[in-house]
């Protein structure tokens, strides 16, 4: 059984900053839906770099996703995000985190697992 729980606006830039630690190289798909465009795919199978609130200018309040590897980045915004639902696994593992904006457009990260030979070798060199 999967829960939803939505993320308090005072705490987004905290739980984004502490998603990126945690999550950083963690294999995720973007997806955004909408009533306009349907189901559109943004990011297929890419790590994760970071997702961060964007604290200051004229984008400030915007959510940054970047996905990929140096050099082959993919960056995706959400300009006005209005609620923020993080949909965890019953053993609380984060699925699906869920940024809605003002037009009601969803913007879905998904965190899949890795596969064997994608798992980064301990010790190896970086």
């Amino acid at each position: 059984m999967h829960h939803t729980r939505e993320i308090p606006r005072e705490g987004w830039a905290d739980y984004l900053a502490l998603l990126s630690n945690l999550e950083r190289d963690h294999w995720v798909r973007i997806e955004t839906e909408s009533a306009d465009f349907g189901d559109q795919p943004l990011a297929g199978r890419l790590p994760l770099v970071e997702i961060a609130l964007e604290p200051k200018g004229s984008d400030r309040g915007a959510v940054e996703i970047i996905v990929g590897r140096p050099g082959g980045e993919v960056t995706h915004r959400v300009l006005k995000p209005d609620h923020i639902y993080a949909d965890e696994s019953e053993s609380g593992e984060l699925e699906c985190l869920d940024i809605e904006d003002a037009d009601h457009v969803k913007t879905l990260i998904y965190f899949e697992p890795a596969r064997a030979s994608e798992e980064p070798s301990i010790g190896a060199p970086s």
